[in-house]
């Protein structure tokens, strides 16, 4: 049932996000996505947490600009949320991109919604949304370009970690990125007239 509800909310979030983003469908080719899903399970060493989540990111196709959205469940007192490199063989790991930082407040339709959500309680539902360029890149990849970043996640080289208060060194955490199509109708594809 958990399962069955973590889908629903992530073919929510891919509605949300074609309505939100893409003013029409030309726009909408224009883009790699990805999805990554989020649990302890995957954290070294594993732990026992009920949290669960997952991230979406969207690079242009030109790779100039990221858009990424994270999700949570079950997660309280989130202390962090970044984006790591495994490294390579002559360096560690290393953070790339702080997404707490890196969220933004959007502004639809000339309203103002902050989708930045992290607080003491329980966590459930969105709690960053972010737009990165090369320039927002850390650690290895500081001076370079996001289709470095893009070729680096591509290669299995990058993870998303989720840390709280207790659990400073992660409590969920995901490396599985997906590439996704379009795979919902935009509001401008459909004759409504």
């Amino acid at each position: 049932m958990k399962i069955l509800l973590f889908l629903l909310m992530v073919i929510c979030i891919l509605i949300l996000y074609g309505l939100i983003f893409f003013s029409n469908s030309a726009n909408a080719e224009l883009v790699n996505r990805f999805w990554c899903v989020l649990d302890g399970d995957q954290q070294v060493p594993p732990n026992n947490t009920h949290g669960y989540g997952f991230v979406g990111l969207k690079f242009t196709k030109d790779s100039r600009q990221l858009v990424y959205n994270i999700n949570v469940n079950d997660i309280d007192k989130i202390t962090g949320i970044n984006l790591y490199s495994y490294g390579n063989y002559t360096q560690n790991a290393s953070m790339l991109l702080d997404f707490l930082k890196e969220a933004k407040e959007l502004k639809v339709k000339g309203d103002d919604i902050n989708i930045t959500n992290v607080s003491p309680y329980k966590e459930k539902g969105t709690v960053a949304v972010g737009g990165v360029t090369s320039d927002d890149l850390q650690g290895e990849l500081k001076g370079k370009s996001l289709a470095d970043l893009l070729e680096l996640m591509e290669d299995g080289g990058v993870y998303v970690e989720v840390q709280t208060i207790e659990f400073p060194l992660g409590e969920i955490r995901g490396d599985q990125f997906v590439p996704i199509d379009r795979i919902f109708p935009d509001i401008t594809d459909f004759q409504w007239d």
